[in-house]
């Protein structure tokens, strides 16, 4: 079920993209405890006259301002989130070459039965991972 959206300013090299797309998952399933082939990773690359920052269009400031965005399964620790919090904004600034205090981070705690895994509720699917961590 993790899943990682690196929202930015296109175009994005292709090596560069492959980096985000393979160091953030792996530091991503590292962070949660999770077996990588689970991980969903996508760079959403936006054309510079779509996203602003303070309201400026970056294609009048050549602002590079990542948005990422988490969803996990509820009920992970704290510490977790802080990890991520701390950790994934670090990378994406070094892959990306800009500054990390410009980078926002949204995680969002997803309800095991409102996700859907090879059309099996997460609920069911995953039961025994969701009570280990519930303990």
């Amino acid at each position: 079920m993790p899943y990682l959206r690196i929202d930015c300013v296109g175009p994005v090299e292709p090596g560069t993209k492959r980096r985000l797309l393979v160091e953030t998952a792996q530091l991503f399933a590292d962070l949660i405890e999770s077996d990588i082939a689970r991980v969903r990773t996508l760079v959403h690359e936006l054309p510079a006259d779509s996203f602003a920052v303070g309201g400026v269009p970056c294609s009048d400031s050549a602002v590079q301002a990542p948005y990422i965005t988490l969803d996990l399964f509820e009920g992970r620790p704290d510490e977790q989130h802080r990890s991520l919090c701390e950790q994934v904004p670090r990378l994406v600034a070094e892959i990306l070459d800009c500054p990390v205090e410009g980078i926002r981070l949204r995680i969002n705690e997803v309800f095991p039965g409102g996700w859907s895994i090879g059309g099996v509720q997460a609920s069911v699917k995953r039961r025994a991972e969701i009570d280990a961590r519930a303990a």
